[in-house]
């Protein structure tokens, strides 16, 4: 299970395929500004990553952004 420890508050147990967002709310009891329910939509959330930072995406993460148009999709043919 991925834990996650936040600076001031500790160290948690957080289940799989969790949003970070969500995980600081209900298992750290962090008051995380965010507007849109934790779907990465509204861009009001930030964390810095001390550590332990993800190497890459989701695949949720990369349809959101394409959808987004933040990414480019390849060109085929």
């Amino acid at each position: 299970m991925p834990k996650l420890t936040v600076k001031d508050f500790g160290m948690f147990d957080i289940s799989c395929g969790k949003r970070l967002v969500l995980a600081l709310g209900d298992e750290a009891g962090v008051d995380q500004l965010h507007a849109c329910g934790g779907n990465a939509r509204c861009t009001t959330c930030r964390v810095q990553f001390f550590t332990g930072e993800p190497d890459g995406m989701t695949e949720a993460e990369k349809a959101s952004w394409l959808l987004g148009g933040y990414l480019a999709t390849p060109a085929y043919g």
